[in-house]
């Protein structure tokens, strides 16, 4: 019997980052590839890792994709995790599994690769969060990665561009009724984030008890808060001025930093240039940003005009009473569109 495979596969802005570091990367049962190791430059078991899920799962067209080659990898990280005596899962997390950036392939192209390189014995855990939280949310996290708008163009832009864009991976429950046909509807856990923020420890006992290894005291810290405003707004406004990362027009919706171990494993050569300054570029707004927080700063607003949440009910409300359907969770109380 081959040990179980934890695949964690996201939403975004749904304390992904807190699972990783506090969780799967902290629990003695768990054999973690990423990301979100804390002690390791990609956040990555290894650079081959870090290239086949980066780039391979997420970028590389059908015809380019090496799938031989990437189970070969895998393979060597799941054959140490079986022979292991003190692992019970080999875990592999990551956000951008569930949805669509700037240059990702289609989720169920992801979702079909995942399904080849860890086989049989998979469980699927997929956090998602009220629509409305996680837009507003994931609007601040792009503003921190360069987007240099206001709230209502970001609407826009997503909204009429949705064929591409993350609002029509919002849709839960097409992509869990997906994730049950490649896994198996017993192989497949939805867990709401607000849950977690209820109750942490109850949420991660029942992550604990679907990978099958023992819960234990895992409190999650918050990796990645964007609560302050004001300072989200100073990191805006010199976003105008220094464009860089989301705010570029070409690859711009993309880290670039995630790709060194690319560029270096399978080019064999050094980070470009424009990425270089592209990355420097955004750490010197993070820390101009703060230098420059103060009292004469505004909020950032983020707020739903009644015509926004009209439209955005519209787009949610039948595949969320689907989902609660068809799990049974009480997205009614947690405060979803239903």
């Amino acid at each position: 019997m081959k040990k179980v495979r934890l695949l964690h596969i996201g939403f975004p802005k749904c304390m992904s980052t807190s699972l990783q570091r506090d969780l799967f990367a902290a629990h003695p049962e768990i054999m973690f590839l990423g990301w979100g190791l804390p002690d390791t430059e990609h956040g990555w078991i290894s650079d081959e890792i870090s290239v086949l899920c980066e780039v391979g799962i997420r970028y590389e067209k059908v015809l380019d994709f090496k799938k031989d080659e990437a189970k070969k990898i895998f393979d060597q990280h799941l054959a140490k995790c079986e022979q292991d005596p003190a692992k019970k899962v080999a875990c592999l997390s990551y956000e951008s599994f569930s949805f669509t950036m700037h240059f990702d392939v289609d989720p169920v192209i992801k979702a079909g690769r995942l399904q080849y390189l860890l086989g049989e014995n998979t469980k699927v855990l997929i956090v998602i969060r009220n629509q409305l939280d996680l837009i507003r949310s994931y609007y601040f996290e792009c503003v921190r990665g360069g987007y240099p708008g206001y709230f209502e163009p970001f609407l826009d832009f997503n909204y009429h561009y949705q064929f591409h864009s993350i609002f029509s991976d919002l849709r839960y429950c097409q992509l869990y009724k997906h994730y049950c046909e490649v896994f198996g509807k017993e192989n497949v856990m939805v867990l709401p984030m607000e849950n977690i923020v209820n109750n942490a420890k109850s949420a991660i006992d029942a992550i604990c008890h679907f990978a099958g290894v023992a819960a234990g005291d895992f409190p999650l810290q918050r990796h990645n808060d964007s609560d302050d405003r004001r300072y989200l707004q100073a990191v805006r406004w010199l976003n105008e001025k220094f464009p860089n990362n989301r705010g570029q027009s070409y690859f711009g919706w993309v880290d670039d930093e995630k790709l060194r171990a690319y560029w270096r494993q399978t080019l064999g050569t050094e980070n470009p240039v424009a990425a270089q300054h592209n990355y420097s570029t955004r750490m010197m707004v993070y820390r101009t940003a703060k230098a420059v927080t103060s009292d004469f700063v505004n909020e950032l607003k983020a707020d739903y005009s009644d015509e926004w949440i009209k439209r955005l009910s519209s787009l949610y409300i039948e595949d969320n009473r689907a989902l609660a359907s068809q799990t049974g969770l009480n997205l009614s109380k947690l405060g979803y569109i239903v």
